[in-house]
């Protein structure tokens, strides 16, 4: 129905990047994201795309739980939107699919979250009552695999890898209410693999760059495939 629609110039595409590619909605599941111009027009337009919906699929669409936001629009002209789609209205940055979209991710305020989570996963008193080799499992099975969904599309700003590694750091060397314990080797050699005679744990912000220079290398051959 969507289709018909831009086929038919009755809702107008947003257009991204160098080559000015034409989005109009996204799905994941029975999740629903629609990307259109700010107007009074398409909004019907979109009404009407979930009425004919509902009738041809006798499912209902939740508007309570929907809610529509703009880019350089006014309060007062969301409102009237909202009131169109009888739904609620929402705020840069949002979450989509649990990635927050809108925010800048070159500050640290859009890592808060992964930070906060590291955080709570490694209390001190997890630090104080596991053994050496407990520590380091829940590093490497947790700690390192918690912000993977954001490092796989965006760069970690150093400050906030580097507060990642402390929280690490202090982990591992069993850090409490005690005070400072010993550290019994450098980090670079915790970093180390196995065969040479290091941890073997994974340096967060090479693993940051690789997911992403991985992530690059498959977008550029999906788009020679095509």
């Amino acid at each position: 129905m969507v289709r018909m629609a831009v086929d038919k110039d009755l809702l107008e595409s947003v257009e991204i990047g160098g080559r000015l590619t034409k989005v109009n909605m996204l799905q994941f599941a029975d999740d629903t994201l629609f990307l259109c111009k700010a107007s009074a027009h398409s909004v019907f337009v979109i009404k009407a795309i979930l009425i004919c919906f509902e009738l041809a699929s006798g499912l209902k669409v939740n508007f309570q739980k929907s809610s529509v936001g703009g880019i350089g629009c006014n309060n007062l002209l969301l409102q009237r939107f909202a009131t169109v789609l009888n739904c609620a209205t929402m705020k840069t940055p949002f979450k989509y699919l649990g990635m927050p979209v809108g925010g800048n991710h070159r500050r640290s305020k859009f890592w808060e979250e992964v930070v906060e989570r590291v955080r709570r996963r490694l209390g001190r008193w997890k630090g104080k009552f596991i053994s050496m080799a407990g520590r380091l499992c829940l590093i490497k099975s947790v700690l390192s695999a918690l912000p993977l969904f954001y490092m796989s599309l965006y760069k970690m700003p150093v400050t906030v890898a580097k507060e990642i590694v402390r929280l690490q750091r202090n982990f591992l060397w069993g850090w409490g209410s005690e005070g400072r314990r010993i550290v019994w080797a450098s980090w670079d050699k915790v970093y180390a693999p196995k065969e040479q005679g290091g941890l073997g744990m994974i340096d967060i912000r090479c693993f940051n760059i690789a997911l992403l220079g991985k992530w690059i290398w498959r977008l550029g051959s999906e788009k020679q495939g095509l």
